[in-house]
């Protein structure tokens, strides 16, 4: 009965083969997409070091964008807010938490905004990273950051109010 099932397969597989092979020509349909490519900014002030995604994503594939930071004090959150509006706008609820993603931990995490990924569309994001001692909010400009300190310094609103000046952005494919 094995050796039935295994003659089976092998006679579907060499009859697609076939049914695509006209006058020894096989016809492969081209890819509309283009290669993904990549972005990495190092980051020099606060604890992110590094954030690294695609520029060009193809809609509904995986779209990871990965941060890497340090500090001294415990990261107890690790988010990207983003924005798909014309013009962006900071929206409070459209947040990836990634101290959720099962890659979170002190030193990284890899946060899939797939869901985010609609053909022809730009993203606009920013990275804020928190600890007990403030809040870091990471864009475009890798010299520097807008800080909350919960005490005297906060720079967050105007990093907010600002999108395409200060956010990162990326546009998928349109195919």
């Amino acid at each position: 009965m094995k050796n039935l099932k295994y003659l089976l397969v092998l006679i579907i597989a060499v009859t697609s083969f076939v049914s695509c092979v006209d006058d020894e020509n096989v016809y492969i349909e081209p890819s509309p997409w283009v290669d993904v490519t990549m972005t990495t900014i190092n980051y020099s002030d606060g604890p992110l070091s590094s954030i690294t995604f695609p520029n060009n994503p193809i809609p509904g594939e995986g779209l990871d964008v990965v941060l890497t930071y340090s500090s001294s004090d415990e990261i107890l959150e690790a988010r990207i807010y983003w924005s798909n509006a014309v013009p962006p706008v900071y929206v409070k609820d459209d947040k990836i938490k990634g101290e959720n993603e099962p890659s979170f931990t002190q030193t990284g995490v890899t946060i899939d905004m797939t869901a985010q990924s609609q053909a022809g569309v730009k993203t606009w994001f920013y990275v804020r990273i928190a600890t007990g001692n403030g809040e870091f909010y990471y864009g475009i400009d890798p010299d520097g950051m807008a800080l909350d300190n919960f005490d005297d310094i906060d720079e967050s609103d105007e990093f907010k109010d600002n999108p395409t000046l200060y956010w990162n952005s990326f546009t998928t494919q349109e195919g």
